[in-house]
């Protein structure tokens, strides 16, 4: 349900249960994790940058990090140095060239301690290259929970690349010597990771409506606390083809799902979130949100599928590549 320059950020976040799996699968908390550049402009200042949009999920293996994996995506367009024009430059042909390489990507192959903390080791792709690198990071603090009953993670890293080994080359302009020790825009950049990730508290979650009309979800969920799952689904298909009365969108049931998923009713969210997919065939999302609740049940066959079919409607979903390669190993 729920991608450069450089990172890979390893936040851990809670996701929900996942039964006898030796895993936790954990998001990256996009408002409150950042991913920063600095670089050295004509021997003189650092410029400073960052990458607003990016996705990620950890498998954390609590009782041994050196086990968990790590999958980042970052969107390049969402780079942002507080300058317009340069900005547009950066994404241009002669840097990012963001219109023919729209992402970068990071999929650890290995996480080891180190001296001062870990160290996490996998391939980089930016701008069609693909180097392996290695990140420092550091547990700033375990699970927590924050204000609103979410539980949260939290880690940070840095690191620094040669622009140009990625072919972040730019202009001849950009690239002169301006004396003996300064050269317009340097080579090496300083990245520095600080990430958050969380588990959602779905107790606090609304399940919202269109003005004027009641939500389907929360009907649901007040019939199955008074009535029973049984009764409650058997009335489903009348309610949700009342579209006058209610909001029937695919959040009412993947929330209702999630709800349950979080009460341990693993067996109820199952059936809700079925009805899901079979009402929103052609969303990753519904896809994704089943294939948590099988992980949750132990079910390896019913999440392997699931996550593949979400997959299948969104290559960029970086969770289901997470598990996936947990359930194929």
């Amino acid at each position: 349900m729920r991608t450069p320059f450089i990172l890979a950020a390893l936040v851990i976040m809670p996701g929900a249960s996942v039964g006898p799996f030796p895993f936790e699968k954990f998001d990256i908390d996009n408002a409150h994790s950042e991913i920063t550049f600095s670089i050295r402009f004509m021997g003189l200042t650092n410029v400073h940058g960052r990458f607003k949009g990016f996705r990620g999920s950890v498998m954390y293996v609590e009782s041994d990090v050196a086990r968990s994996t790590v999958g980042i995506m970052i969107d390049v367009k969402t780079l942002d140095t507080g300058n317009d024009w340069r900005d547009r430059d950066l994404k241009g042909p002669a840097f990012f060239n963001a219109d023919t390489f729209p992402t970068i990507t990071f999929k650890s192959t290995r996480v080891e301690r180190s001296a001062d903390g870990f160290v996490v080791r996998g391939p980089l792709t930016m701008r069609g290259v693909t180097r392996e690198v290695v990140i420092p990071f550091l547990q700033l603090h375990g699970k927590m929970k924050d204000a609103w009953g979410n539980t949260r993670v939290g880690f940070a890293g840095a690191l620094k690349l040669n622009r140009k080994d990625f072919g972040v080359v730019g202009g001849g302009f950009w690239n002169q010597i301006v004396d003996l020790t300064r050269q317009s825009v340097a080579d090496t950049v300083a990245i520095e990771l600080s990430v958050q990730a969380e588990q959602i508290n779905f107790d606090r979650i609304s399940f919202g409506a269109r003005p004027n009309t009641k939500s389907l979800g929360d009907t649901l969920f007040k019939l199955i606390a008074a009535q029973g799952t049984n009764a409650a689904l058997a009335q489903y298909e009348t309610l949700r083809k009342d579209t006058v009365s209610f909001s029937t969108g695919e959040a009412q049931l993947n929330t209702l799902g999630y709800k349950l998923l979080q009460a341990g009713k693993v067996d109820d969210a199952i059936r809700v979130l079925r009805l899901n997919v079979a009402a929103f065939p052609a969303s990753a999302n519904v896809y994704d949100s089943l294939g948590e609740a099988c992980l949750a049940k132990g079910d390896r066959a019913g999440a392997r599928e699931n996550y593949a079919k979400a997959l299948e409607l969104d290559a960029n979903n970086v969770g289901a590549t997470e598990v996936l390669r947990w359930l194929t190993n």
